[in-house]
């Protein structure tokens, strides 16, 4: 075996292996991220929250804030957005554009809840799947993702996963964990 490959190979497990624990923003149909997939019908109000979850990247011992856009909502819905009752800065719609929500401290926990948005749609709404994405124009032009503020002096920026959640869908549920196979960690290497 080449001595590149010993070197290289436990390095590219602990990257394929640490994919399940990293932090993400993802959109839910419970208050504390428990359910990412819901039912909703003509005239029937409903609730979808954006929280970030944090897994263990550095994003682990909490945040001050969030950047990041949510598509997949109808236009032709009546939808009220409000921000995390701790938060102390909001700027911009999370689903016209993106949002950049911060707090005045640290928030920790396994999830942290960042925007309620109620919805109401007029006809059927049919099958529907949010998504979330970096903001259009990223207030750091460095940054070209969906991120996280850490809770340091230096207002670090973590790049996270990006979650879905699917409306009238029996599609099961994602939190942004990227998985990777054997053959695709193989081809580093070839």
């Amino acid at each position: 075996m080449k001595a590149r490959s010993l070197i290289t190979i436990p390095l590219v497990l602990c990257l394929a292996a640490g994919g399940a624990g990293a932090s993400s923003i993802g959109v839910f149909f419970a208050p504390d991220g428990s359910d990412c997939d819901g039912s909703a019908g003509a005239f029937m109000p409903f609730l979808t929250y954006f929280g970030a979850v944090l897994g263990g990247d550095a994003a682990a011992t909490g945040i001050t804030g969030a950047e990041f856009r949510v598509d997949g909502y109808d236009p032709a819905w009546f939808n009220t957005v409000t921000q995390a009752p701790g938060s102390n800065l909001s700027l911009g719609n999370p689903i016209q554009g993106g949002a950049n929500i911060a707090f005045p401290t640290c928030q920790t926990g396994s999830f942290v809840l960042l925007y309620t948005v109620q919805s109401l749609a007029t006809s059927p709404p049919g099958t529907h799947t949010f998504t979330v994405n970096r903001h259009t124009m990223p207030s750091n032009p460095n940054f070209q993702c969906q991120l996280v503020t850490l809770c340091d002096v230096q207002f670090t920026l973590l790049c996270v996963r990006a979650g879905q959640a699917f409306l009238n869908s029996a599609t099961p549920c994602s939190i942004g964990v990227e998985s990777r196979s054997w053959s695709a960690v193989k081809r580093l290497f070839d």
